[in-house]
This record gives C-alpha cells, structure tokens and sequence, in this order.
C-alpha cells in the first residue's frame, strides 16, 4: 500500500501533463500554421471571438495548456496554483461541450486535439469529467508541493516563456496591417480538353438500337436563376451547370475526389464545367495534384481563413457543390457521412 502511496500519485500527474501538451500539439497539426488556423476557424469563431482578437487568443490558450502540462510535474505552487488552474480549464471547456451537445447534438468534432484526433463533444466532456476527476484527487493526496512566495516567479516565467514560444513559431501580422490578398485566377480553356467523349462508356437506349452512344443527360433549361452565395468569389458560377471545388492541394481525399470527377466527366455528356478554389498551404504541390487529376482546371488560391469562410467553417474538404443557375443541387463535403463520391454525383446530375 504505501509503494501504491508513493507512485500512483506520480502516474496521475503524468497523465495529466500528457493530456494538456498533446492537446496543445495537436492543435498545431497537420502543420503549426494550417493547425492554429483551422483551430480559430472552427472553434474560437463560432464563439464569438473575432478575426482580429482570434490570433491572440489562440496561442495564449495554447501556452497555458504547455505551462499546465510541465508545471503539474514540479513542486512549486502545485496545489494552490497549478492543479485549481488545471481543474478550471477542463471545467470550463466542459461546461462549454454541455452546452454543444444540448443545443447541437453530439456531431462533428470538438476540436480539443484539433485534427490530429477527433473527438465527439460527449467523448470530450467524459475525458475532461476524468481528468478533473484526477486533479481533485492529486489535490486531495500527500504529494511535495512548496509554496514558497519567490517560487510563483517560476510559473511566471514558464507561462511567459511558453507564450513567448507560440508568438515566435507563429508570428501574424495585426489585424489592422493586414493587406488585402490578391487571388489570381486561372482560366483553363476548356476546349483544350474534350471530356464529353473521350473513352465514353456505351449506354443502352430503350429506343434505339444504338449502344455506342454516350450517356446523355437532357439539356434542360433549369432552375429558375438565382445569385449564389459563390458569386463574388468565381465569375459565372451562376450561369448554367457548375462544379465548384473545394480542395487542399496536399490532401489525399481531395486527389482522389478530383480524378473520380475527372473520370465521371468523360462519360457523361455536358458534364458542367469544373472550378476549384485551393486552399493557399502548400501551393507548390498543384501541378502534381493536376498531374494526378489527368487534367487542368480553372482555379484560384485562398489564405485558409478565407477558404473556410466561403467553404463553412462546420465543413472539412475535399469540397464539392452543384450549382444550377446558381442554385445548390447538391453539395459534398469531408469523409463522414456528407463525404463526395462520383455515384452521388452521378445521381444528382441526373435530377430534373
């Protein structure tokens, strides 16, 4: 019992420590830049914190995660500083994930470790009821702890220095001495590329005897016309049949989303023309997403931030809506259950 005594405590307070530094790494993946944004995009915005305080706010959360994680392995101030401070941030990310899950279901992800491991709001809130659950029981055992009045300036510093950390690796420029990005489009002329009859796959009429024809979808007038939320964004995306895409150029899904477009569109006749707005991280690897699409398409590049303003801050790429005169047919997003595949265009392509 007392081996039990001596190094259970110790476990706890490791387990603690892991908890908040992998939350604060995994809020910086894929990439520290492409992970901090994605952090303030779907969690703090839906929050209420603006554009202009989000970059402040999220790094100094962050640091207080790295300073929690170290400082609940030393002595000092441990209980009458460190283990409360601790207890009152999982309390308060649960209160905040009661109130998600009562009044939006428990869907999607809470965001706690970021992307690196998604978690559902209730799985969230039953890790942190857990981790408060140990803090109050560290809080309660006879651990070392000195609370010597010179001592709180090495909290001090190691809160200061993990925030000093998090400004350096993500330096941002003000709110207000930011410029305006300038996104260059890319027309691709689509007459370079004839997928209306390249290896088109035989379909059977009823009518005729003919199976060498291509699939054919009715030309239809349409939808009565309307201005879409797109408009602004990519000219003459309201006029007729429109594919607009939504791709990171690094992600795997989004490749594979884009060659099942381009393989769809070489079977089926007046496929509508195809428009791709790139998220602007790691723009060096489009020519190689082209060459794995087995074509070009217009396109342009927007800072991430943006991307998912246009895209929806509650919705993950690869990206894909159908527009008809500027009305969503149909619309695809992520890997879940909303997730693109070519049957699903298929079938909305063919609604009249």
């Amino acid at each position: 019992m007392h081996n039990i005594n001596k190094w259970f405590p110790w476990l706890c307070r490791i387990i603690i420590s892991a908890l908040f530094l992998l939350s604060a790494i995994a809020k910086l993946y894929p990439s520290p830049s492409m992970g901090i944004a994605l952090f303030e995009i779907k969690q703090l915005f839906p929050l209420g914190i603006d554009l202009c305080s989000a970059p402040y706010f999220s790094r100094l959360l962050i640091a207080a995660e790295i300073a929690l994680g170290i400082g609940i392995l030393q002595p000092h101030y441990l209980k009458r500083f460190i283990i409360p401070a601790a207890s009152l941030l999982l309390l308060v990310f649960s209160i905040h994930l009661t109130y998600t899950i009562f009044s939006s279901g428990n869907a999607g992800n809470c965001g706690c470790f970021g992307e690196l491991i998604p978690m559902s709001p209730l799985q969230a809130l039953i890790k942190n009821v857990l981790g408060i659950g140990i803090l109050v029981y560290l809080f309660f055992s006879e651990i070392k702890c000195t609370n010597r009045s010179k001592s709180i300036s090495i909290l001090i510093s190691l809160y200061l220095g993990s925030a000093l950390f998090m400004f350096l690796l993500l330096p941002f420029c003000p709110c207000k001495e930011k410029e305006e990005e300038r996104e260059e489009e890319v027309i691709i002329d689509e007459s370079l590329y004839d997928v209306s009859t390249i290896n088109a796959k035989p379909y059977n009429d009823s009518t005729t005897n003919n199976t060498d024809t291509i699939i054919k979808i009715p030309v239809e007038i349409g939808p009565k016309p309307k201005r879409s939320i797109y408009r602004k964004h990519v000219r003459h995306i309201d006029e007729g049949k429109k594919l607009l895409c939504f791709f990171a150029p690094g992600c795997d899904h989004c490749k594979e989303a884009v060659r099942d477009i381009y393989k769809l569109s070489k079977k089926i006749k007046d496929f509508p023309k195809v428009y791709i707005i790139f998220m602007n991280e790691e723009p060096e690897k489009i020519p190689a997403f082209f060459n794995y699409a087995g074509r070009k398409y217009s396109h342009k590049k927007m800072d991430i931030v943006k991307f998912y303003n246009v895209l929806g801050t509650t919705k993950d790429t690869p990206g894909v809506v159908y527009l008809w005169n500027g009305n969503i047919i149909s619309s695809f997003d992520g890997i879940n259950e909303n997730k693109f595949t070519s049957k699903k265009l298929e079938e909305a392509l063919k609604k009249k």
